[in-house]
């Protein structure tokens, strides 16, 4: 059969306002009623969103008409209900999102600098609400630089202005005011990951005294109960996992198809995906930040895996994982109301009330 299950949603042209219409039900549907701050989540997703479908509409991410890569996108945010609340981590995504849509145009460009300069310009914004997220400067700058092949001395300058741009009136401020502390515990807290790097000697020491008889059941009964605790997070990335890993080896194997542009701008985002996953095993404790950018940098992979292959296995994988999304919009969306489970909450201090 030609014409496979995936590829008939793929290229429906339902397939968008139909993720549309069950992304607002389900965010509806957990608390039965819209809150400010998941009114605030579901508009910051329909932001995002359109920045998606821009970005994948200028770059032509995938060489057919079809909406599948921010439909998919509209999928995982609607299953995830820890994602609904607006949070730091949907306020970041956002600004990554508008970042890599600045990036993606300057690819082989004359004169990128007004494109670079918005680049790291919104990853500057968001690193003043999650200070590490300015990290990222250095994947795009990778980015910029090998495959997009944009990184030349004015470029740099311009990157160079878009970082440090919104510190430097927020440190203009701080001296104006002599109140210059927050500013530099901010500075610091940039580097934070880094620098727990060289913290964990006490861990190595404590490991060579260990009585490791009695420590593995113990940690399988602490692993237990955290797994128990976070089932949504772990079933979502489980998921988004099983989504990357399909959509990384499908475009490693079939990228010839593209064109150069298109494939360099998949390798963009597959570079990201890939620093945002070891960040994420080394440092678990920044879920709630780094889970919604693996969600952005998954997506345009495995949508280009469902819209192009044509295999009786990929049509069951294709299948599976639809089953996989429903038993993570589940666990996600109605265990809570079942259990009654307390709702996710904003971890923005202004909306901690309800």
């Amino acid at each position: 059969m030609k014409n496979r299950l995936q590829n008939r949603i793929a290229q429906s042209s339902a397939t968008l306002p139909t993720a549309c219409v069950l992304t607002t039900l389900l965010w509806w549907l957990p608390q039965g009623g819209y809150s400010t701050e998941y009114l605030l989540g579901w508009l910051l997703c329909v932001l995002t969103a359109y920045v998606v479908i821009e970005t994948v509409a200028v770059n032509a991410l995938l060489r057919i008409r079809s909406r599948m890569i921010s439909s998919l996108f509209l999928f995982l945010m609607a299953v995830c209900g820890f994602l609904h609340p607006i949070s730091s981590g949907t306020v970041v995504l956002f600004c990554v999102a508008v970042s890599f849509f600045c990036l993606l145009r300057t690819y082989e460009s004359e004169r990128p600098e007004t494109d670079i300069l918005h680049t790291y310009l919104f990853l500057s914004l968001g690193s003043l609400l999650w200070p590490p997220l300015l990290l990222l400067s250095v994947v795009q700058l990778w980015n910029q630089g090998v495959f997009l092949r944009s990184l030349h001395m004015r470029s740099f300058g311009a990157a160079c202005c878009g970082v440090l741009l919104p510190y430097f009136f927020w440190a203009a401020g701080a001296f104006a005011m002599n109140d210059i502390q927050p500013f530099v515990d901010h500075v610091a807290a940039i580097i934070a990951p880094l620098t727990e790097v060289f913290q964990w000697q006490w861990a190595v020491d404590l490991a060579q005294r260990a009585d490791w008889n009695a420590f593995w059941p113990q940690f399988y009964v602490s692993l237990q109960a955290r797994v128990v605790a976070h089932q949504p997070e772990c079933a979502a990335l489980l998921l988004v996992l099983l989504l990357g890993l399909t959509g990384f080896v499908h475009y490693v194997r079939s990228s010839f198809d593209d064109k150069i542009r298109v494939r360099m701008c998949h390798y963009c985002f597959m570079a990201m995906q890939l620093v945002l996953l070891a960040w994420l095993v080394l440092s678990p404790g920044y879920f709630r930040q780094l889970f919604p950018l693996l969600v952005l940098t998954t997506v345009p992979a495995a949508a280009h895996f469902f819209a192009f292959t044509r295999s009786w296995l990929s049509n069951m994988w294709f299948i599976l994982l639809v089953l996989a999304l429903i038993a993570v919009g589940v666990c996600s969306l109605f265990f809570p109301t079942y259990y009654e489970w307390q709702l996710p909450s904003s971890d923005l201090p202004v909306l901690q009330w309800r």
